[in-house]
């Protein structure tokens, strides 16, 4: 029995199923905050600032063209940036 509750604790606490934890924009929040990229990098992958900065506050998509062009700029794999997150839609 304590051995099944400290499991069950370890797993709400630690979870290792990390697509519970960060979604693709938490990804890129992070390379740009610990890898040293920068939003004027990921504007330049997109060719637009206005779409970089939609995408990092969440009021626009990824696409799979924009996936691919990150995930080979950044070397980041692209399966962290396909999984499906909350947009945030104008009032």
């Amino acid at each position: 029995m304590f051995l099944a509750l400290v499991e069950i604790y370890e797993s709400k606490r630690w979870p290792t199923d990390l697509s519970k934890r960060f979604d693709p924009i938490d990804v890129l929040n992070y390379a740009i905050d610990e890898l040293g990229h920068t939003q004027a990098e990921l504007a330049e992958l997109l060719k637009s600032r206005p779409r970089a900065s939609e995408i990092l506050s969440r009021r626009r998509p990824l696409t799979v063209d924009m996936i691919h062009k990150i995930s080979e700029a950044w070397k980041i794999p692209a399966d962290l940036l396909v999984r499906p997150y909350r947009i945030e839609r104008a009032a």
